[in-house]
């Protein structure tokens, strides 16, 4: 696959709150249906994963928006 555009491409960060919501309740629907405990496992492999990035994570850092400072387009 190629990207057209000549721009480099941004990392883009994942949200992995929402990710871990997500797996948990799969892992939950998953955990009483038999013959899927396999799958279960996965996901709390997975799960355990995700606490292990966040903790050795850097924390992100918002922009503060508010103390922009603008300059006029002709300079």
């Amino acid at each position: 696959m190629f990207s057209v555009s000549k721009r480099p491409q941004l990392r883009q960060r994942i949200d992995l709150a929402s990710v871990r919501d997500t797996l948990l309740y799969l892992e939950s629907d998953l955990a009483g249906a038999p013959g899927l405990e396999r799958i279960a496992n996965a996901i709390s492999d997975a799960l355990a994963e995700i606490d292990r990035m966040e903790l050795s994570a850097a924390p992100f850092e918002a922009p503060a928006v508010t103390q922009a400072r603008f300059l006029p387009a002709g300079l």
